[in-house]
């Protein structure tokens, strides 16, 4: 079992989320963006690509001077920014641009100028792009894939030799590097021309897949780096369920984390006797067989429709759709594709009947989920218009959501339709709008809600009325995100940082508040409830000693005291008192348990007693008291009072003298009878 996790790990397989963890249908931002646009200079849009962290970009053509030029727009923060063009310097027009994108803000960009195809990179968010490289010549009908953890390769055909080739990525120690050996199906020349233009996959494991039509089939070869497989394996079938196969174009490639599974679906054109049909089928790839083509659209096989635009995304675990349209009636299918790409059985999607191709797009947005985006064309009753429909756990979809504004205009997206998302389950879906000759790219974004923020503390004290209330941030790749704090169910502000005080002073005692997290969309995620209690009054305490001051004694000190709120307010609402200590003055400090302590001072000297009465918000009380400490206690027996009584005595025998009186010989009345001795003497 270890070494089955240690594996899983490596190859980048993760074990399905629980269900609590899985995405909702998310919900769009309160409008479209427009990228680019609303002019004439518009060509076409050609691809975007959205990274596990929420970072990417879109890749379009647009006229300069009369010339098609590529151009990106770069997501961050959730943003589309302004584009910016990436083939700068080379002469003549671009075509055939496409985009793969990586975490933390990684954008590779590859096209074609004058038969040459070029490579461009920014490998960190904010950093422009580099000048365009060439690579191959010539060139034509490149596709590029890259992986979750940044490995990417590139097919394109080269059509002189009519070849395909493959090119891999790995990092800036790694540049592009192209594999001179060809991955055609030998001895077959003509790959990869036409509808045989080849499509690739990165799997998460890292290793790449590349499919290609060649001499009216289908092939898949895998990749490893700039090292290709020593076999290839064909798609398409013979025969399909009695009728005999003509050709096979059009393919398309997804896989998961694990390259052992592969979901490649073509159009297969079939012959009964005179009757012709095209179809739309699946091939399950599985280590280096194929499971057996299966029809992925809702065609009836000897029906009169044909199916057509074959179309296919798989998530990490192998979930996902492959897409088709009907002609005639221009009806959208979806054929679910459950865990390690298992085929389902189609079902159509759209709910209103279509005046044109649905140019679908199946994408992936989240660890699970996936989305279908299409355009809609319902004829007379309004504008072509794209619509959305999300699978929270990758193949269950969920209720149609129109994106498009109709304040735009019509929806082109026979100019480019796109759709991708983040590991969270936001989705972003890019497409061309607008009346001929006022065309724009417009980009439109659907959020999950938020995480939740966490309280920096789940209770806490304050001693003041207004605390500061602070939270770890919530989790949401396309910032910002706004908190709102309540008190007691009583909104106190909004912030965009991670701390914020009430707006009005709290009563003490115990309040709850709470922080909800408020994406673009408008979504909110609240925390759990958290307490602060508030008490402003410091304790109240007396202290008393009891003892004799002297050194070797013990001293005891008795401290009483009690923690009141303000005046009006029932008792609970003071946190009580904490804690006690004495400080002796002579280095020695003591927690009083039960009001009461005892000491013994080894020195004499004069000393300060201090008590310290902390509550639990942290409230201090001081008191102090200054003592004397003596080696000795004070004397209390005869002698004592008699050298405490002799100044008295002699004041009294002065008096005498001066009366002409003798001094008294001794005893009780007349001085010591020492002194009497010593007169007679």
């Amino acid at each position: 079992m270890v070494i089955l996790c240690a594996l899983a790990c490596a190859l980048g397989l993760r074990a399905a989320p629980a269900a609590a963890d899985r995405p909702r249908t998310p919900t769009p931002a309160p409008s479209d963006t427009q990228i680019a646009g609303p002019s004439t200079s518009i060509v076409s849009l050609d691809g975007m690509s959205v990274a596990r962290d929420g970072t990417g970009g879109l890749v379009f053509l647009q006229d300069v001077g009369g010339v098609a030029h590529v151009f990106v727009s770069v997501l961050s923060g959730g943003t589309f920014q302004a584009p910016v063009q990436v083939d700068a310097g080379l002469p003549g027009p671009s075509s055939s641009p496409v985009i793969a994108a990586g975490d933390g803000g990684v954008l590779l960009v590859a096209f074609v100028n004058g038969g040459t195809l070029y490579t461009s990179q920014t490998l960190a968010a904010g950093q422009p792009f580099s000048a365009p490289a060439a690579l191959y010549s010539p060139a034509a009908s490149p596709a590029i894939s890259m992986s979750n953890f940044g490995k990417a390769y590139l097919a394109f055909t080269d059509p002189a030799q009519g070849e395909v080739l493959s090119a891999f990525w790995w990092g800036a120690a790694h540049p592009w590097t192209v594999d001179q050996t060809p991955l055609n199906a030998a001895p077959q020349p003509g790959a990869g021309l036409g509808a045989g233009r080849p499509a690739v996959v990165t799997a998460g494991d890292g290793v790449g897949i590349v499919a290609w039509g060649q001499g009216g089939h289908i092939y898949t070869r895998r990749v490893v780096g700039t090292t290709p497989s020593v076999v290839f394996e064909q798609a398409d079938p013979s025969s399909y369920d009695g009728w005999q196969e003509v050709s096979a174009a059009d393919p398309v490639i997804s896989a998961g984390g694990d390259d052992t599974y592969a979901t490649v679906a073509f159009s297969e054109t079939l012959s009964n006797g005179a009757s012709q049909q095209t179809l739309v089928l699946d091939n399950r790839l599985y280590g280096s067989q194929y499971a057996g083509a299966t029809q992925a659209d809702g065609a009836t096989l000897g029906g009169a429709a044909s199916a057509t635009d074959p179309q296919a995304a798989v998530n990490e675990y192998g979930r996902g759709f492959v897409t088709s349209s009907l002609t005639p009636g221009n009806q959208l299918f979806a054929a679910p594709v459950y865990t390690d790409d298992v085929l389902g059985g189609p079902q159509q999607v759209g709910s209103l009947p279509d005046d044109g191709p649905p140019y679908a797009v199946p994408a992936i947005a989240g660890l699970i989920s996936t989305l279908i985006a299409w355009q809609q064309a319902p004829g007379v009753a309004g504008p072509a218009e794209i619509r959305v429909r999300y699978a929270p756990d990758g193949y269950d979809l969920g209720p149609e959501l129109v994106v498009s504004s109709p304040a735009l205009g019509p929806a082109d997206a026979a100019a480019g339709l796109f759709a991708g998302g983040d590991a969270a389950g936001d989705a972003a879906i890019a497409w061309v709008q607008g009346a001929p000759g006022q065309q724009a790219i417009v980009a439109a974004q659907l959020y999950q809600a938020p995480g939740a923020p966490a309280p920096e503390r789940r209770f806490q004290y304050s001693r003041t009325a207004t605390p500061l209330l602070a939270w770890s941030p919530a989790s949401e790749l396309w910032g910002p995100t706004t908190y709102q704090l309540t008190i007691d169910g009583a909104t106190q502000g909004q912030t965009t940082g991670l701390s914020l005080a009430p707006s009005q002073p709290l009563t003490d005692g115990r309040h709850v508040f709470q922080v909800t997290a408020v994406n673009r969309a408008g979504v909110a995620t609240p925390s759990r409830p958290a307490v602060v209690f508030v008490d402003t009054v410091a304790p109240r305490a007396t202290m008393a000693l009891r003892g004799a001051r002297v050194r070797g004694r013990p001293l005891r000190i008795i401290v009483r005291y009690a923690d009141l709120p303000p005046a009006g307010l029932p008792p609970y609402d003071a946190s009580g008192v904490a804690t006690v200590y004495v400080r002796w003055g002579d280095g020695t400090v003591q927690r009083i348990r039960r009001n009461a302590a005892v000491h013994v001072y080894r020195r004499a000297r004069r000393y300060t007693i201090t008590v310290v009465v902390t509550d639990r918000a942290g409230n201090r009380t001081v008191l102090r008291r200054q003592i004397r400490i003596t080696a000795h206690p004070a004397r209390r027996h005869r002698h004592a009072s008699a050298h405490r009584s002799a100044p008295r005595r002699a004041r009294r025998f002065g008096a005498r003298r001066a009366a002409g009186r003798s001094a008294p010989r001794g005893g009780r009345r007349g001085g010591s009878r020492r002194a009497a001795d010593r007169a007679r003497a």
